[in-house]
């Protein structure tokens, strides 16, 4: 459905106004200050068009009109490629970011604060994000007789820990050695990979000298098992947004909050969203996790070694300032990037 010239710019300004006031707009408002040199009735005839095909909505007969997510759709679609925050915001988020890098590999709850503080929305942190992260270490650490810490890394910076039980006591110099063994064995290989791999490992008798068979299965079932290795969502900030006008009403907190506890949706729609894009708004009904609340959604990737490592976002009424949330969430992804990919780095 193409919009003329006049009908996008008068369905913009509608948006821009709902944005700053969550109040429906009226015509006179957008002809007194839109400085289109349009009349309000000609405004008006626009606006009764953009909502006969469903760019606008009247809540009641004699209100004015608010945009559907349709109408939000085309004004994120109009907002220019490349824009970024201003110079003041770029150095405060560079230098905390700094502050906090040698945090990324164990944890990225700050990241979900960071967009929080930045945005005065929810922020949102995700990871993994891509098709199946690759092992790169195993380590294996005693705990007690029977007890062991493995803790396994991937090439998306994520680090998993979990206790797991040999078949047999195990000193420490036998934990490094069958660790060792696991890493230079298995290291590359997916997740979902790896339980393939060790079968043919077993049949042709590559394990390490002195291990058990068992013994070696059974720590890399503990290990490996793909379904305990989940997908990381952190929120942070819901204060942010139970602060403001549009969850006044209590219905739509239990919404907005019955939402952002449904992290496992979250990263659903977040990995939809974003194949085969860097960044996306997701409005109202476009997802499941935004449709109930009527709540928008932006979020973008950040990559480590040209894979996708994790996304980083904002969730937020359905009307929020996108010109400005938008260009900080790119901008805090490219800097997440740079940080996972800087040789030497301390969270490398």
């Amino acid at each position: 459905m193409n919009l003329s010239k006049r009908a996008l710019s008068v369905l913009c300004a509608v948006v821009e106004y709902y944005i700053r006031s969550g109040e429906p707009v009226a015509s006179r408002q957008v002809a007194r200050h839109s400085g289109f040199g349009l009349s309000a009735a000609t405004i008006r005839n626009v606006m009764a068009t953009l909502e006969e095909r469903g760019y606008l909505s009247r809540p009641h007969p004699s209100a004015g009109s608010v945009p559907s997510d349709l109408g939000f759709r085309v004004y994120v679609d109009t907002i220019p490629p490349g824009r970024v925050p201003s110079a003041s915001v770029q150095r405060e988020l560079t230098e905390r970011m700094v502050e906090m890098q040698r945090e990324l590999v164990e944890d990225i709850e700050w990241l979900a604060r960071l967009m929080a503080d930045t945005t005065r929305e929810a922020g949102v942190a995700v990871r993994p994000m891509g098709k199946g992260a690759l092992l790169e270490a195993v380590s294996l650490v005693l705990l007690d007789d029977c007890r062991v810490l493995g803790v396994v890394v991937t090439d998306d910076g994520t680090v998993e820990k979990r206790v797991v039980e040999p078949g047999q006591d195990r000193s420490r110099e036998e934990l490094q050695t069958l660790a060792n063994f696991l890493t230079r064995r298995l290291s590359g290989l997916s997740i979902r990979d790896i339980e393939g791999r060790l079968e043919e490992l077993l049949k042709t008798d590559e394990m390490a000298e002195g291990e058990q068979e068992a013994d070696v299965r059974e720590v890399t079932r503990q290990l490996f098992n793909e379904e305990e290795i989940e997908v990381e969502v952190l929120v942070a900030g819901t204060d942010n947004l139970l602060a403001t006008a549009d969850f006044s009403d209590v219905d739509r907190v239990r919404s907005l909050l019955a939402t952002l506890q449904d992290r496992a949706q979250i990263a659903h729609d977040l990995r939809r969203a974003l194949v085969g894009k860097r960044t996306q708004v997701i409005i109202g009904g476009e997802s499941e996790a935004t449709a109930s609340g009527s709540l928008g959604m932006v979020a973008t990737l950040y990559f480590k070694d040209g894979r996708r490592a994790g996304a980083v976002g904002v969730v937020g009424p359905r009307r929020m300032d996108y010109q400005r949330v938008v260009p900080v969430v790119e901008f805090i992804g490219d800097k997440l990037t740079q940080m996972l990919e800087t040789p030497g780095a301390s969270h490398a």
